[in-house]
């Protein structure tokens, strides 16, 4: 799927109160994961890699992009939400159960793209499986158009 960027001004991420909006860094690195696992471990088929190889995964990548990688925490549930972007792409998005349904993953969403349409993006790509339409019902409603489907691709 994929979003045109016109300008950041159109991406207001619409936080709830007292939420927190954490960047990547390797100080942080490690909730971002724990996040990951708490938010996909419910899926069908989930791989469960360790810290230390999810946070090479995504570091590794010469595209990857801290600045516009964040994760949100909740006074009430601490950390409950991530999304992690490289450069023209939102990799993953992941919202723990209890906080699904919340406008988080959109929130996250939408304040990735911003951050990339500020530093002079004019478009982002995402996937998403077959098997999550959920989640492709949010990114249609966040603006992103489809742009086809990979045989196979689950």
């Amino acid at each position: 799927m994929r979003i045109k960027l016109a300008s950041a001004d159109g991406f207001e991420a619409g936080w709830p109160d007292g939420a927190e909006v954490v960047e990547w860094s390797a100080e942080t690195a490690g909730r971002f994961h724990a996040v990951y696992a708490a938010s996909f471990r419910d899926r069908p088929g989930f791989p469960d890699p360790a810290a230390e190889e999810w946070i090479e995964e995504n570091t590794e990548d010469d595209d990857f992009r801290p600045q516009w990688s964040l994760m949100v925490a909740l006074p009430e549930h601490g950390d409950v939400g991530f999304v992690t972007a490289a450069e023209g792409w939102i990799v993953q998005v992941g919202v723990v159960p209890a906080a699904r349904g919340t406008g988080l993953g959109g929130a996250l969403i939408r304040e990735s793209l911003r951050r990339m349409a500020a530093a002079g993006a004019t478009e982002a790509w995402l996937t998403v499986n077959v098997n999550n339409p959920t989640a492709a019902g949010l990114y249609r409603k966040l603006g992103f158009d489809v742009m086809g489907q990979r045989a196979r691709y689950r």
